[in-house]
């Protein structure tokens, strides 16, 4: 009986020692570890370093990572309105729709390509034939082509004769008027106006089969609709966006804001902006964008734009522009809407960036920091397209890349804000 006693503790310890160890084994088997850099894919480290500078800054902002046309990693915070505003303090989201401004270019480019296609026009075909039959002609329009103004070449300089992008007032329909009246000298040197792509709101109705009347009023409203609706059959619908708008949501508006962003400031309202679509314009939430971009662009789709369209607009610089650095070629097109230059000035920064392995970026901010005689971009002195480059690298770095010094420099033509 002792041997039996002696075998029986013996098993109920061992089954204890079991039940122990598989406690201990649940306990610390359910809880949550933290991902290391090797765990994560780029696209959630790309959003990790930009986290790292927008998260609690006071300042509206949503991005989204495209890898391809799949969202891979999304980020936003702060408000799209504040306490003092009319609609109370409100979160900024992905789903948030805020002006994208000068990104509007890149898609009345992708809209003229597919339209141009249809049509069996070519970029080097001039944009005379196309314009109002009633308006004046200034010396040079004669010489323009589309392509001339997709790539801000036509020489057009706005009303005052500079090239200091032109106002509001230059981009309605009968601002357009004056500027063809106008006329251009300097066919070929890089300008760049908004009104290059603003007549776009006309040339491609007109592409379409629409007929101008005379009637300016009744062309205003009639190209602008055309024009919209071209876009949103033949871009935004294929991207499977179908609530793209010209003006913020009903009783809804993002407000715009100056750095630092205070609980006490009240936000501005850019408003609505159908009567000058074609330079800028739209209005789109991050998700929205970048649902748009990627599936106009990224590579092996046609969601949007046949490969040959997509090359074509992304070569030649249409609607879009390059930055290189050893790393490969970024394409991109930013923009930005503000209410003045004085130090209390409100404002928005937009952007999409492409990068060569095939991850679309887009980012918005709803405030502008005033330095010096002008509006910025809150953070990396500056420079918006910087900021997103520069959390790419340090997201390559984190996964191990070997990125040399040499290899971060970014060249940036244009470098100044659209």
């Amino acid at each position: 009986m002792s041997e039996i006693r002696k075998y029986g503790q013996r098993q109920r310890l061992w089954v204890f020692v079991c039940l122990l160890a598989l406690i201990i084994v649940g306990i610390y088997g359910c809880k949550e570890t933290e991902p290391t850099p090797e765990s994560l894919f780029l696209p959630e480290l790309f959003a990790q370093k930009m986290e790292d500078t927008l998260r609690n800054r006071g300042v509206g902002y949503a991005f989204t990572i495209y890898e391809g046309t799949q969202l891979a990693a999304k980020g936003s915070g702060g408000f799209q309105s504040l306490a003092a505003d009319p609609e109370g303090q409100k979160d900024f989201t992905t789903d948030t729709k805020l002006h994208i401004a000068s990104m509007t270019k890149t898609l009345t480019a992708m809209a003229f390509l597919k339209a141009a296609s249809q049509k069996g026009i070519k970029l080097g075909d001039v944009i005379a034939p196309y314009l109002p039959s009633s308006w004046k002609l200034g010396a040079g329009i004669e010489k323009v082509t589309f392509g001339d103004l997709l790539t801000h070449r036509s020489g057009i300089k706005g009303l005052n004769g500079t090239c200091q992008n032109g106002s509001y007032s230059e981009n309605i329909y009968d601002g357009l008027r004056k500027l063809v009246a106008l006329g251009v000298s300097s066919r070929g040197d890089y300008c760049y106006q908004n009104a290059n792509f603003g007549l776009f709101r006309l040339l491609i109705p007109r592409i379409l089969g629409y007929t101008f009347t005379g009637n300016e009023a009744m062309d205003d409203v009639q190209t602008q609709q055309r024009y919209l609706a071209f876009l949103q059959q033949e871009i935004f619908l294929k991207a499977g966006v179908q609530n793209a708008v010209a003006s913020f949501p009903v009783n809804n508006p993002t407000y715009t804001y100056s750095f630092p962003v205070t609980a006490a400031q009240k936000g501005w309202n850019p408003g609505g902006f159908n009567a000058v679509l074609g330079g800028y314009g739209m209005y789109l939430s991050a998700t929205e964008a970048g649902k748009i971009y990627a599936s106009a662009l990224s590579s092996g789709t046609n969601e949007v734009l046949s490969t040959t369209l997509a090359d074509s607009l992304i070569i030649r610089n249409l609607g879009c522009y390059k930055a290189t650095a050893n790393l490969g070629t970024i394409v991109y097109h930013d923009g930005w809407w503000y209410e003045s230059l004085q130090p209390a000035g409100r404002g928005l920064r937009t952007l999409w960036v492409k990068f060569p392995n095939n991850i679309t970026c887009v980012l918005m901010v709803n405030a502008l920091q005033y330095r010096g005689s002008s509006l910025v971009f809150p953070f990396n002195d500056g420079n918006i397209l910087g900021f997103v480059y520069n959390a790419y690298v340090k997201a390559l770095q984190a996964r191990g890349a070997r990125v040399s010094a040499e290899a971060l420099p970014l060249f940036v033509e244009h470098p100044e804000p659209h």
